[in-house]
């Protein structure tokens, strides 16, 4: 954010509160930051680091990467691609051969910022038609099928992976791991993952401090729409192993 607007939200007493909350951060562009300031400098760095320090715009924090940031616009998405292929990652530590993509599925509702369904507002035909235009986007961008050589089965290494990349608390994830822990007496199985599960909370977060400041903050607006729209996204992906 740009320095001089970093100074009147920290002056304006209606907004200066949302330097503080703990689920969004405001970072001034080159300013002395007037609250959380060990937090707000760490993050400067590291988006420096990756080039994307830019004024007045929404960036959202990678659930699988807590060091890395999207812009708001293209987060979603990205976010659910990159869960795909860390479950492809966790497949090839547990010996499967190949990971088909089979299908999206996006389910809709009207929820506020804090992500409580609004009463009485229904899911129109213009919603409908978005979902399903970011469906299409989705399949795009999936490949069919990805070879994963069938290597020998590591169980730790799956778990560690698992960790390192924050999905412990993925049930679909912790049960294909237990599955090929016991032995594994099945050659396919398919998982429906919820692409969205550790990213809904940082999304909301977002959305809620753009409405709170009553600012806009980059992009074209796929961000609001699709963060107040859509409830979750499930892809349904087919693991194979290979005879021995």
């Amino acid at each position: 954010m740009s320095d001089r607007t970093y100074r009147n939200i920290a002056n304006d007493e209606r907004k200066a509160y949302l330097l503080e909350t703990p689920d969004s951060l405001v970072v001034p562009y080159s300013a002395d930051p007037v609250a959380q300031a060990k937090r707000v400098v760490a993050v400067r760095e590291q988006l420096i680091d990756r080039d994307l320090m830019a004024t007045d715009q929404l960036l959202v924090r990678n659930p699988y990467d807590p060091t890395s940031y999207e812009y708001a616009d293209d987060a979603l998405e990205t976010f659910v691609k990159a869960k795909y292929y860390h479950l492809a990652s966790i497949a090839a530590h547990l010996g499967a051969s190949s990971i088909k993509f089979l299908k999206v599925e996006i389910e809709q509702d009207k929820s506020d910022t804090a992500g409580d369904l609004k009463a009485n507002v229904k899911v129109t035909k213009a919603d409908a038609k978005f979902a399903r235009t970011i469906k299409n986007r989705l399949e795009g961008r999936f490949e069919a099928a990805t070879d994963l050589a069938g290597k020998p089965v590591d169980v730790e290494a799956a778990r560690a992976f698992m960790l390192e990349r924050r999905l412990a608390n993925d049930p679909d994830v912790l049960g294909l791991i237990d599955l090929c822990a016991a032995g594994n007496p099945v050659r396919t199985h398919r998982v429906k993952m919820n692409g969205l599960r550790e990213s809904t909370r940082s999304l909301k977060a977002g959305l809620e401090l753009t409405t709170n400041l009553g600012m806009k903050l980059g992009g074209g607006g796929l961000f609001t729409r699709a963060v107040e729209s859509i409830s979750s996204i499930e892809v349904t992906t087919e693991i194979v192993w290979s005879k021995n």
